[in-house]
């Protein structure tokens, strides 16, 4: 599969809360999408589907899966963004691709849909709080 045609055939994608699929998505269903398709990696879905990235993370991280992902210091390609906005107190799922020469978080926003951002960008729009994880086994 092009990773590039890929991409580009998500963004502008609809969000839409417990989605995960091709007619729309929340950041955790994006995430397992990017993650299953592109990595062949199956994140964990429960039954009673969180409802807030901050839940929806700490499923994953808790998960018996969790044993599987470890803290990066600096991003990787396919790894995951858990993204944090301090002073709203507000969480966010991406995940960080490399589509040419220059990564960036593949993201989903309630406004534009799936898009791309770079680092710069996330961080001038208030995600302050960074942490990578790397699926390792």
């Amino acid at each position: 599969m092009d990773r590039l045609a890929f991409y580009e055939s998500l963004i502008g994608k609809p969000y839409r809360i417990g989605a995960r699929g091709e007619d729309g998505f929340d950041c955790y269903g994006l995430a397992q999408h990017v993650q299953l398709t592109l990595a062949g990696i199956e994140m964990p879905d429960v039954e009673a589907r969180p409802t807030t990235t901050r839940q929806q993370a700490e499923v994953l991280l808790d998960h018996p899966e969790r044993n599987n992902w470890v803290q990066i210091e600096e991003p990787e390609d396919l790894c995951l963004v858990l993204m944090g906005n301090v002073a709203k107190r507000d969480f966010h799922l991406g995940t960080y691709v490399v589509p040419s020469t220059v990564g960036g978080v593949l993201h989903i926003t309630k406004e534009a849909g799936v898009v791309f951002d770079d680092m710069p960008a996330l961080k001038a729009s208030g995600w302050n709080y960074m942490k990578f994880y790397k699926r390792i086994a």
